[in-house]
């Protein structure tokens, strides 16, 4: 049974942060957050200059393709709940086998 693979790329806008250190603040808790309560790796990827904004890439591997899909769905979801904004988002799930069993 191959393993799946999953990637979030979430773009989240703080409009009102005026500041890098701001924006870092207001990010910081959700970031540690998912790096502690989830097995999942967050990177930070894009707009890292801009006090408005930001882009995370959240990877995962599960053996269940819907329990991935839900725990990614899941941390999208948290975006919202902790009062920021949710610009934009892409979920991709594939299998991956490494072992190459058929």
């Amino acid at each position: 049974m191959p393993a799946w693979v999953g990637v979030l790329q979430v773009e989240i806008g703080c409009p009102w942060a005026r500041s890098l250190k701001e924006k870092r603040s207001l990010l910081r808790p959700l970031l540690d957050r998912w790096r502690r309560g989830y097995a999942v790796s967050v990177a930070r990827i894009d707009a890292l200059d801009a006090h408005d904004r930001e882009v995370w890439a959240v990877a995962a591997v599960d053996a269940d393709r819907d329990r991935l899909a839900a725990v990614l769905a899941g941390l999208e979801a948290d975006v919202s709940r902790v009062g920021l904004e949710l610009r934009a988002a892409r979920l991709d799930l594939e299998p991956w086998d490494p072992l190459g069993r058929s």
